[in-house]
């Protein structure tokens, strides 16, 4: 190719790389906006403002038996989100800050990934941008949202990144093991990245392995113990509390691999052509143990997106090691470097594209979508009034409105959902309850849900 023509095809990618991160930055409007607002994002954050609250001493952390409500999280979450709602009077928004705070340092922990597996500054900015782009655009639910998962996955992350830089020195792997076990107790079903930090070790580094397995089962059994002293046998009561499981909803779940369908195309043409490379190869044990893990997780009755999350991580980490690769890919012989990173770019940016949310937009240019925002904060002042109104036990269901009227915790939807269908409560376990008058149920307002 001459000069000319790869000096044009390099600025056709600089401005790929502009587009994605323009593409990011107007995703990321929305969660960060939305934050701030006085509307429901999803009923797990009244749910988990209570036990943020439960943490400062409002109730017990870990509820006893024979109740309508369970924690079946791990402790830290709360206390860190509840002592950062004390310090700023709200632990809604203290959770949903957090969570936006994560949604960043995974995109660093995706970044630093791909520079230790190899790749260069720029490519680990697309895979950053990547994982940036992908999340605020189709896991708004979640990103700026009070749930301790993307918490969770950002402590992992750091964890992981921890264990590349103790793979590259082959020494120092404690603090990584370490990292990822606090990253448990905050939730515990983010099991990817630890799991193949483990197989990697037990295929390449045996004795390591082993010192590493005792150190983190020592750590855990020493996080359970404290858990033990601090709350009783409620603590593993409720972290036992059962969920109804079906094949289907993996099933269901496979369409959901479309929103990174583009970094899986990518990652599993670089992880086949290039398994030669021990990095590749350490990120295609990465991803395969995502996926499988994804679809473990979905068979569980209400798992919701964020059992992909660390699938999502890691094929950004693919993604940004596929356009690091591009130069000795087979396709490179038939066309230039740049050609296929563009291709990559292009592919990702229009995937971006294709969605029909359009919250950034209308956040923008749209009078009445504000006019929407401000009628649905009115419905939640409205019936957070009714429930401070209402004389006892009050709930309409909504648990953020619960939670803002400041009426007790007395029922968790979910949970008593889960029980029946497992057969650990009759089906009338709360009509009996209202018809009892022990529990008003008040009218929620349908803007509520949005």
């Amino acid at each position: 190719m001459s000069q000319v023509g790869e000096t044009s095809s390099t600025r056709r990618v600089s401005v790929m790389i502009g587009c994605l991160a323009l593409l990011t930055a107007l995703a990321a409007l929305w969660p960060i906006y939305r934050a701030f607002l006085n509307i429901e994002i999803d009923t797990n954050e009244g749910w988990n403002a209570y036990y943020a609250d439960a943490a400062m001493g409002r109730m017990p952390l870990y509820p006893a038996a024979g109740q309508l409500i369970a924690n079946n999280y791990p402790p830290l979450s709360f206390y860190i989100v509840g002592g950062l709602g004390r310090l700023i009077g709200d632990a809604v928004l203290a959770g949903r800050l957090l969570s936006l705070a994560a949604v960043l340092v995974i995109a660093w922990g995706v970044f630093r990934a791909v520079r230790l597996l190899g790749g260069d500054t720029t490519s680990a900015w697309i895979g950053a941008l990547f994982f940036g782009a992908t999340m605020c655009r189709f896991f708004t639910g979640y990103v700026g949202m009070d749930d301790p998962h993307l918490l969770a996955q950002a402590v992992m992350t750091v964890g992981l990144v921890a264990f590349l830089r103790a793979r590259s020195r082959d020494r120092g792997y404690a603090l990584s093991i370490l990292l990822m076990v606090g990253a448990g107790f905050i939730k515990h079903n983010i099991v990817v990245m630890p799991l193949t930090a483990m197989i990697w070790l037990g295929m390449n580094r045996p004795r390591q392995m082993v010192k590493s397995a005792l150190l983190a089962a020592l750590a855990i059994a020493l996080g359970f113990f404290v858990c033990y002293l601090a709350f009783g046998p409620d603590f593993f009561t409720n972290l036992r509390s059962p969920r109804a499981y079906a094949l289907k909803h993996a099933f269901g779940a496979i369409g959901h691999l479309q929103w990174i369908a583009v970094g899986l195309v990518a990652w599993a043409y670089v992880g086949i052509t290039r398994s030669a490379d021990p990095n590749i190869r350490f990120c295609n044990l990465l991803n395969i143990l995502g996926l499988v893990m994804f679809f473990v997780q979905k068979t569980g009755d209400g798992v919701a997106y964020n059992a992909q999350f660390e699938l999502v991580f890691g094929v950004s980490v693919a993604t940004g090691l596929a356009f690091a690769n591009a130069p000795v890919l087979p396709l490179a012989r038939r066309w230039s470097p740049q050609a296929l990173r563009f291709v990559l770019l292009l592919a990702i940016c229009l995937r971006l594209v294709a969605s029909a949310r359009v919250e950034p937009v209308r956040l923008l240019v749209d009078p009445s979508f504000h006019a929407e925002i401000a009628a649905r904060e009115a419905a939640m002042s409205a019936t957070v009034a009714r429930l401070k109104n209402t004389p006892g036990d009050a709930t309409c269901f909504c648990t953020l409105a619960s939670y803002r009227s400041g009426k007790p915790f007395v029922i968790d939807p979910f949970y008593v959902q889960q029980q029946v269908l497992t057969g650990h409560l009759p089906p009338d376990a709360v009509t009996k309850l209202i018809d009892d008058g022990k529990l008003t149920v008040v009218k929620a307002d349908p803007l509520l849900h949005w």
